[in-house]
């Protein structure tokens, strides 16, 4: 089987990795395509640990192609991934927050070998593979009329963006928002806030060529920096009171802390990004002082399984449209090529076919 393999060094292409069966209440899954996330690139940056050889990749549309015992999903559905596991018996489950039951951190056996030594499998998944193993609770079907790179971005950037609008936090029309970076998430984050209504949307990038994917997402300011001490003030610029809600969609600290201060009193700052592992804030807490709320969020703190079907079902109906983000789909050949362009913003999401025609 071909993988995309991490070594450490470089992302290259293998076709000597092995793929175990399916054990209990797993499934096979052949991967279609998938997406390339800024989440794949942090192990390669060193800004989360990940042991190597690894297979990276999470955000994947595929087909079952075999299940384990005990295992009910049926061979030959589509479906996509999520990372989140869960036991279903936690009170976190019961109450359908599985982005809080502990099932996500429990190891479990590597389905990847090569020579007979295991290669990783990046967050349980491990998507750059022509054939993955996950846990059945991980995969979940999408309709077959839409496209592999639209569905393979609604497992992760899509309900993400749309969770931590909707749901955490519960964004009402005519509130103002700030976007914090305009990658897949961001501009996610963008398309939820104009779904639900904002009156504006200030978006924030330090690459000015994003502007016009932006404003074509639902962006109605734009503000190019790289200096996060700038954002506050540009932003009360624009919205003299602050905005209601702020969104950091890049995982750095000093724009969680620029969102934060620039919060109107009541506002509501929601961390998205994947910081870098030992990451800190430095915060004024008296920023907080005025009812001002920081929000963590795990996969848009919502029960995937719940939303993304949702969201599916949104596409399906013409009120999401998806397909302007996707930017470039290529060979795993290409898939360094692709990295690079991600890392220099050429790309706003890029995405790796996989399988026979790859």
């Amino acid at each position: 089987m071909r993988a995309l393999v991490w070594d450490g060094t470089g992302l290259h292409v293998d076709s000597t990795i092995e793929v175990r069966p399916p054990g209990p209440g797993e499934v096979a899954v052949d991967i279609a395509m998938a997406g390339l996330c800024h989440s794949d690139v942090s192990p390669m940056e060193g800004r989360i640990p990940q042991p190597t050889p690894a297979i990276l990749g999470h955000e994947a549309v595929g087909t079952v192609a075999a299940v384990g015992p005990g295992a009910d999903v049926p061979v030959g559905q589509r479906v996509v991934f999520t990372v989140l596991r869960r036991c279903g018996e936690c009170r976190h489950c019961r109450e359908d927050r599985p982005n809080l039951c502990s099932a996500s951190s429990r190891p479990v056996t590597d389905p990847f070998t090569r020579d007979g030594e295991v290669v990783h499998q990046f967050v349980r998944l491990g998507a750059f593979a022509e054939r993955i193993v996950v846990a059945q609770e991980q995969v979940i079907p999408v309709p077959a009329e839409i496209p592999d790179p639209v569905a393979a971005m609604l497992g992760c950037a899509t309900v993400t963006a749309f969770g931590a609008v909707e749901d955490r936090a519960r964004l009402r029309a005519g509130e103002s928002v700030l976007v914090t970076g305009a990658g897949g998430i961001g501009l996610n984050t963008v398309l939820a806030a104009r779904a639900a209504g904002a009156e504006r949307i200030v978006v924030v990038d330090r690459n000015p060529a994003k502007e016009r994917i932006a404003r074509t997402c639902g962006a109605s300011d734009f503000v190019t920096t790289s200096d996060p001490a700038l954002i506050a003030p540009a932003v009360r610029d624009l919205v003299p009171d602050g905005v209601d809600a702020a969104f950091e969609c890049t995982g750095h600290t000093g724009l969680l802390n620029a969102a934060i201060k620039s919060l109107a009193g009541g506002g509501r700052a929601v961390a998205l990004g994947l910081p870098p592992t030992g990451g800190t804030l430095d915060l004024e807490v008296r920023d907080l002082f005025h009812d001002k709320s920081l929000l963590g969020c795990r996969m848009g703190s919502v029960d995937p399984h719940r939303k993304l079907p949702d969201l599916a079902g949104r596409v399906l109906r013409g009120e999401l449209d998806l397909a302007p983000l996707v930017s470039a789909v290529v060979p795993m050949e290409g898939a360094a090529q692709l990295v690079a362009d991600l890392r220099d913003g050429r790309i706003d999401r890029g995405f790796i076919r996989f399988g026979s025609d790859s």
